[in-house]
């Protein structure tokens, strides 16, 4: 066996350790910011470099040291001519990209801003070294790169090649600028990676873009923008920080008497302004309407302001109270940062928010109002509302907030939203957690944020109900967001307010006493200058209350009053909107209201209790019944007669303000006795039997008690039913029925009358009667009339009377009925609606005269020729070398001649004139804007026309025209076009006329048409006249189309069609009319035809026409007719009359000849009836006389 051989060697030297090279490439960044801070000038830093802040922290602390080295701060506070910062000059916009650039895919961003003068690209290597594989040394790296430009889309261009050369173990960048040249559309930016990426653990090569820079060489010093500029070492922070500053905002307009420190107001305002840092929100509201550069300014004029009410809420804004925290401070303080465009009545009602206010439009100027402390500006009562009615609603359940959570910026937490809980113990106990939520626009006060909250609980709890009422023009002395009183005795229980009969300053003299006054109780007037005065009373004398201090002047007759006391005071309510209604025909405004409780503003700012005024003396709860129900009777003689008397008494109820008594005989229907305040009701002339009483109370609000009965108690009285009417009549009206009846002697107890009718005999106690009950009519009555039936109508009627003690008596009459018809006299009926058609406008307007056409030559006859000796007023006409001139002002003699000034004369047509005739031409535009009492009117106005005459001596075929003016020939065209605005007022008219005449021969035909349209009513209209003359004969025809329509809802719309003549000196018409409106109340249409024939004519063509239908001198003609229901007063049978129906041989079952007399036959048997003068005869079917009477 063999040895393994064990062979060994010594060892030699140690291990190289790796090198690592230092780092040649290190980074220093710095960051140069500029903040646009305001528009406009503004105070600045609150508190130097404290309040700036970086990523959150001070720049410097209280005690001067700085959190941060390097870093500088410069504030502009943006005046007009402020300077700019030095070392900045341009104006960049840094751009985040993080993007990693790769040798494979170049990175390339568009840059369409030509304004930029160049951009910086920061790039960056996140290490670069190579670690060396043999011996594991670490050391440096390049990375080259290229930066190209591409202009207007063309080709790029090399501008950088660089590259990273050296070692870096960490984050190296490299800020790079690279100018732009001219350009139209803009920029491509490219740039590349030339070393590829090693893709190798050893290496770290990785390359991004940081961010590319936007640069504007210039120096900016931005007038009337507040800025920051601030730089410092980028290295002490992880990006570019974010930066806050706290700083005493806009100089903005105060009242010259105010100090915005101390919150101040010294003497008497004048309404001027001086600029001062404040933030009270009323003078930022102003400010923002009236600023022009970035409010209103532009659109409003600051006349358009109630700065007067503003000067009012900013003092209750600067009141201290109650911070909350052992503090005072102002109640209400704004401090806001807009930061973008916002709608600017949103952006007024969120300012107007901070007090608690609203911002709207009205009579021309823009009011602001504010949940304030403020006295009533006015009083309303019974007798000053419409109707005397109050309209109530009281707020839903859920809307009643108990808690509240409240949004606002926390100062002592960077100014950044916290929210502030408010509750209301009493309110969760009695509707549980109920919370709204709302931020508090501009709060940075934890105390406001409180009051802010609970004014949300205590209006939502207090200020529950809401009030509508309406008012004449008199009542309208109240705007939305003042406070009003309201007197309404339906709430309260008593009228405590009315109107003044008279008075002096120490006496007024109203014009109902008060339901409850006294001594000490307090008066309000309103005297003639509209302010409310009040005043203890110190004497009652009747309707005369005397005051313990004279008013300031005596108030007028027919101005309201009203009284309160310790245990009834009004109610108050702030308008929330006022609107006009003319729905009802006369114009009326509508007033809302919220309900105000005075005393929640001490409860919100000192935690005062809430008062609740007693606005009602009503009782609470259910009402007692009366008592003791009682019944008896006795005699009353009264004028000899004996009347039976049943008296039903009852013990008073508690809180009782009336009674209703009811009773019933025999177990019958109970029957009303009536309503009274006392304790005992008289039922006089009862009949015998047996009573039972029932009474219920009512107190003042209305609210029942239960009914209490008397016991069945058995009386002595009068014995029978009252007796039958004496008698009952009727009379026919034209549509109607008059009805007549009489009482019999000694029936002085009865109480009315019951009048009953139906379409047939059946009597309304009868099975199956469809009678109806017509009315009832109070003794003693003794006539009605029913109207708007049809012609021939027949009606049936009863009568019965009913005493005073509900006793009924029977029927009149006794069997059958009474019948009445409407009138069926077509004589009487014309005569009626001839009446009724001529009193219409439609009617009317037919039977008007045609009026004659205006001569023409009145609008165009030739004006004279101008000289120069002769003064022309203002719109005088002249001609003058071949052309008419009109004047533009006063010309007064020796004046400028026509054509040689401008301003003087206008041309406005051509004229061509000779011995022999004329002929002119007239153009004519006036334009003209007014003012006319006070309202501006716009006028356009163009006339046109052309006239043509040849003068007597030249006229060839007119015997004895020679030398006569009035035999002159001519012919004319004359169109007038009017368009003017004024007021509520639009009006648009033509008028065209042509009109030709020789010696006393003449034709005329005029068109006027017309649109008006006002405040009420538009009417559009066009009548056309067409007229032809000849001496003391005329002829004239006339269409006129109309339509109107009124605001209350009114409409009408008519064609009318005339003609006339004059023959003999007399004037003949004949025309149509059709219209239709509602005037009335209802839509009524009408056919109107005047005309001695009115005819039908048939549409056959060719051959003799046939009329069917004429009106011929107050006849009427027809041909055939098919009449359902007729009313004929007397008729004349020319021929025959005959039924329709036929028998088995097809003769008609009966008819009526003139020469043979009356035929009837039976419809199945075969027999007929004959009859004449000389008697009757029978025949059988087979046509066999069977009998015959008379004399032959």
């Amino acid at each position: 066996m063999g040895l393994d051989r064990i062979i060994g060697a010594k060892g030699g030297s140690a291990a190289r350790t790796p090198v690592e090279a230092p780092d040649t490439l290190r980074s220093i960044s710095y960051f140069q910011i500029e903040d646009a801070l305001s528009e406009g000038e503004i105070v600045g830093l609150v508190n130097g470099l404290q309040s700036v802040k970086l990523d959150g922290t001070p720049v410097a602390n209280a005690d001067g040291t700085l959190n941060f080295t390097g870093v500088s701060v410069q504030f502009r506070s943006g005046t007009q001519d402020q300077s700019y910062v030095p070392g900045y000059g341009s104006v960049k916009n840094e751009i985040a990209i993080s993007t990693e650039l790769k040798s494979i895919t170049p990175w390339v961003r568009s840059v369409d801003n030509i304004e930029l003068s160049a951009v910086s690209l920061t790039l960056q290597v996140d290490a670069l070294q190579k670690s060396d594989s043999s011996n594991g040394d670490i050391n440096g790296y390049l990375i080259s790169f290229a930066i190209d430009i591409s202009t207007d889309g063309g080709a790029y261009d090399t501008v950088v090649n660089g590259a990273f050369n050296g070692k870096a173990s960490g984050p190296y960048q490299r800020t790079i600028r690279v100018d732009l040249p001219p350009a139209v559309t803009g920029w491509n930016v490219r740039v590349r990676r030339l070393t590829p990426n090693a893709n190798s653990a050893t290496v770290a090569d990785t390359t991004r873009i940081v961010s590319m820079t936007e640069i504007i060489d210039t120096k900016l010093r931005y007038p009337n923008t507040a800025y920051i500029a601030i730089s410092g070492d980028a290295s002490q922070f992880s990006n570019i920080p974010a930066r806050s500053y706290v700083c005493w905002g806009r100089l903005i307009r105060v009242p010259t008497n105010y100090d915005p420190q101390t919150r101040a107001y010294s003497g008497i305002w004048d309404g001027s302004f001086k600029i001062a840092w404040t933030n009270n929100p009323a003078w930022i509201v102003y400010d923002m309407i009236v600023q022009d550069r970035f409010g209103l300014g532009d659109l409003v004029d600051a006349s358009l302001l109630g700065k007067w009410e503003l000067y009012r809420i900013a003092q209750y804004c600067d009141q201290l109270v109650p911070d909350g925290k052992g503090g005072q401070e102002p109640r209400f303080t704004c401090t806001v940062y807009l930061q973008s465009r916002a709608d600017a009545f949103r952006l007024m009602g969120d300012l107007a928010s901070v007090f608690s206010g609203v911002t709207y439009w009205m009579g021309g100027a823009i009011t602001t109002i504010a949940d304030m402390p403020q006295d009533p500006v006015y009083t309303y009562n019974a007798t000053n509302v419409i109707d005397s009615r109050f309209t109530y609603q009281s707020s839903a359940r859920k809307t009643r907030f108990s808690t509240a959570l409240v949004t606002y910026n926390d100062p002592t937490n960077s100014y950044k939203q916290v929210p502030e809980y408010v509750q209301d113990a009493a309110a969760i106990a009695r509707y549980g957690v109920q919370q709204t939520e709302f931020v508090a626009f501009g709060c940075t006060s934890q105390g406001q944020a409180h009051r802010r909250g609970l004014w949300a609980i205590t209006t939502s709890q207090y200020e529950t109900d809401s009030v509508v009422f309406s008012v004449g023009l008199d009542g309208l002395r109240a705007a939305p967001g003042q406070i009003i009183r309201v007197q309404d005795p339906a709430r309260a229980g008593f009228r405590q307010g009315g109107r003044i009969s008279a008075a002096t300053v120490t006496k007024v003299t109203v014009d109902r006493s008060p339901g409850e006054v006294a001594v000490g109780d307090t008066l309000t007037i309103h005297l003639p200058t509209g302010t409310a005065e009040t005043r203890t009373i110190s004497l009652i004398d009747g309707r005369d209350l005397h005051v313990s201090q004279a008013f300031t002047e005596a108030p007028v007759s027919q101005s309201v009053w009203t009284v309160e006391s310790s245990t009834l005071a009004n109610q108050t309510f702030r308008i929330l909107n006022v609107s006009e209604d003319s729905s009802q025909g006369a114009i009326s405004f509508t007033i809302s209201a919220v309900q105000h409780n005075a005393s929640k503003f001490a409860h919100i700012d000192n935690g005062a209790v809430i008062q609740i005024p007693p606005i009602s003396k009503l009782p609470t709860g259910v009402q007692p019944p009366p008592t003791n129900v009682r019944v008896s009777s006795h005699q009353v003689v009264e004028q000899g007669i004996a009347n039976n008397v049943m008296t039903i008494e009852w013990d008073a109820a508690t809180s009782a303000a009336s009674y209703k008594v009811e009773w019933q005989k025999d177990n019958g229907q109970w029957i009303q006795a009536g309503t009274v305040s006392t304790t005992s009701i008289d039922v006089v002339g009862i009949y015998t039997g047996t009573y039972v009483a029932r009474v219920t109370a009512f107190n003042n609000g209305n609210t029942p008690s239960l009914t209490a009965f008397s016991a069945a108690t058995p009386v002595l009285g009068k014995t029978g039913a009252p007796p039958r009417l004496a008698s009952l009549t009727t009379s026919s009206l034209i549509f109607g029925i008059g009805i007549n009846w009489a009482f019999p002697e000694g029936v002085t107890d009865t109480q009315r009358t019951e009048i009953w009718a139906s379409t047939n005999a059946v009597r309304p106690d009868a099975e199956g009667t469809i009678s109806y009950h017509m009315g009832d009519f109070a003794y003693p009555t003794t006539a009605t009339e029913l109207h708007g039936l049809s012609a021939g109508v027949s009606l049936f009627f009863w009568g019965r009377m009913v005493d005073k003690a509900g006793n009924v008596g029977p029927w009149y009459p006794e069997a059958g009925a009474v019948n009445g018809q409407s009138s069926s006299d077509a004589s009487d009926i014309l005569q009626y609606l001839t009446g009724q058609i001529t009193k219409s406008q439609l009617g009317s307007e037919l039977l008007a005269t045609i009026a004659s056409v205006d001569d023409l030559q009145s609008f165009i006859s030739p004006p004279p020729e101008w000289a120069s000796d002769v003064a022309y007023p203002l719109g005088g006409f002249v001609s003058h070398d071949g052309h008419l001139w009109t004047a533009l002002v006063a010309v007064a003699a020796g004046g400028a001649e026509p054509g040689t000034d401008g301003t003087v004369w206008r041309d406005v047509g051509n004229i061509t004139q000779t011995a022999a005739g004329l002929a002119l031409q007239m153009s004519q535009v006036n334009l003209t804007v007014e003012t006319l009492d006070g309202v501006v009117q716009s006028t356009a106005e163009k006339t046109d026309s052309v006239y043509a005459q040849v003068n007597p001596p030249s006229i060839g075929n007119l015997p004895g025209a020679a030398g006569d003016p009035s035999q002159i020939p001519w012919a004319g065209y004359y169109v007038q076009t009017l368009a003017r605005v004024s007021g509520d007022l639009a009006l648009g008219q033509r008028i065209e006329t042509t009109q030709a005449s020789i010696a006393a021969v003449s034709a005329a035909v005029t068109t006027e048409t017309q649109a008006r349209v006002d405040g009420d009513q538009a009417i559009a209209q066009q009548v056309t006249t067409v007229q032809a003359t000849a001496g003391a004969a005329q002829a004239s025809a006339q269409l006129a189309i109309q339509s109107a329509a009124n605001v209350d809802g009114r409409v009408s719309a008519a064609i009318i069609g005339k003609v006339g003549v004059t023959s003999g000196g007399q004037y003949y018409q004949a025309g149509f009319a059709v219209g239709i409106d509602n005037s009335g109340g209802t839509v009524q249409s009408q056919f109107l035809v005047t005309a001695d024939t009115f005819a039908i004519l048939p549409t056959t063509a060719g051959g003799t026409a046939v009329a069917p239908f004429v009106i011929q001198g107050g006849q009427t003609f027809i041909s055939q007719a098919l009449i359902g229901t007729g009313w004929i007063t007397n008729a004349m049978i020319g021929n025959s009359i005959q039924s329709t129906a036929v028998d088995s041989t097809g003769n008609p079952l009966w008819s009526l000849d003139k020469t043979s007399g009356l035929v009837m036959r039976g419809s199945g048997s075969g027999y007929r009836t004959e009859r004449d003068g000389a008697g009757a005869r029978l025949f059988d079917a087979a046509g066999t006389l069977r009998f015959r009477w008379g004399a032959w």
